[in-house]
């Protein structure tokens, strides 16, 4: 099939808030196995209208991938390409793969919880745009999806063999790329292929410190610039995590932000092995270790001033010492 430079095998339809946190790796793992995708570089989108690039990309794809996700229906512009996908799959081979990131099908089936409130809102200026994302949400609900649940990158290696089994069957005529992982696994010795990140399990454990920036945002840059596929598990969000990482680790050595490679901390006692890919690993261990020296510095400060003012008779009392915030960077 002869492609065109707008082309693309797949439009992705999300909201910025899973960009990071999945949308990214997803495109990446497909990508990495040959397919055109196309991705929105933006969250920052001026006007009412979908603009013509998103407009060129959904008719010029071959099937989408819609991220739902809590605040999908808040934006106006995901309505709008969530209603021109499905107009594009009327009468043609165009095919959708739903994937529920964090969020219910009812919700969107039925417009429950934040999809019903953000289409009460939609109201006050889109009136008359209303009754059709609503159809087009219960169209789109009865299509059958999957929820993002394991560990994200077995799920999203998952979504790309899916991709490529729907696209065969819809397009028998596109010639598809090779499967990387096949050609890894019969042996091929060229110097251009490389371990698929989904090799390796990689957990980031985090709390919530300033909305996710700072020491978090650091870590997971570096994890992102080697393309590193890894699921992060905020303890602060659901405290599970936290009990699963001390049960894993023990208590005494819990630190955030934290890195875990196949079951073991990156920056622990005992060897680690995986991310031998990754040509930032030790990057990532250096990043990790001044963090935690930084920590430790800055509670032993905590603890002297403490002990300062209690002898200087003063009222002063550590408040942040035994919060999550305070125990862990």
């Amino acid at each position: 099939m002869a492609k065109d430079p707008s082309f693309c095998h797949v439009f992705l339809s999300f909201r910025g808030e899973t960009r990071n946190k999945f949308t990214c790796f997803l495109y990446e793992a497909l990508k990495a196995e040959g397919f055109v995708a196309f991705m929105d570089k933006t969250d920052i989108r001026v006007g009412d209208e979908v603009d013509l690039t998103i407009k060129e990309g959904i008719r010029n794809s071959m099937s989408a991938i819609i991220i739902f996700s809590q605040n999908y229906a808040y934006s106006t512009w995901c309505l709008d390409e969530l209603v021109l996908i499905l107009e594009r799959k009327k009468n043609s081979r165009y095919f959708i793969i739903p994937i529920f990131y964090e969020v219910e099908i009812r919700d969107i089936k039925h417009q429950l919880g934040n999809y019903g409130l953000a289409l009460e809102k939609h109201r006050k200026r889109h009136n008359d745009k209303v009754d059709k994302w609503r159809e087009a949400l219960v169209q789109v609900g009865n299509i059958l999806g999957d929820h993002v649940e394991g560990l994200q990158s077995t799920f999203i290696q998952n979504t790309v063999k899916l991709f490529r089994e729907k696209l065969a069957a819809k397009f028998p005529e596109c010639r598809l790329p090779p499967p990387k992982i096949s050609a890894l696994q019969s042996g091929s010795s060229s110097s251009m292929s490389r371990p698929e990140p989904s090799n390796d399990t990689v957990i980031l454990y985090t709390v919530s410190v300033n909305n996710g920036l700072g020491a978090n945002g650091l870590v997971k840059k570096v994890l992102m610039s080697g393309n590193v596929v890894f699921e992060e598990r905020n303890c602060s969000k659901e405290p599970k995590y936290l009990r699963e990482l001390e049960e894993l680790v023990g208590n005494d050595k819990v630190r955030f932000p934290m890195v875990i490679v196949n079951g073991k901390d990156l920056c622990g006692e005992e060897e680690v092995e995986g991310l031998d890919d990754f040509e930032n690993k030790y990057k990532l261990m250096r990043v990790l270790n001044m963090l935690y020296a930084s920590a430790k510095s800055v509670e032993s400060l905590q603890d002297m001033f403490s002990r300062t003012t209690s002898l200087a008779g003063g009222s002063f009392q550590d408040t942040t010492s035994n919060s999550m915030y305070g125990r862990y960077l």
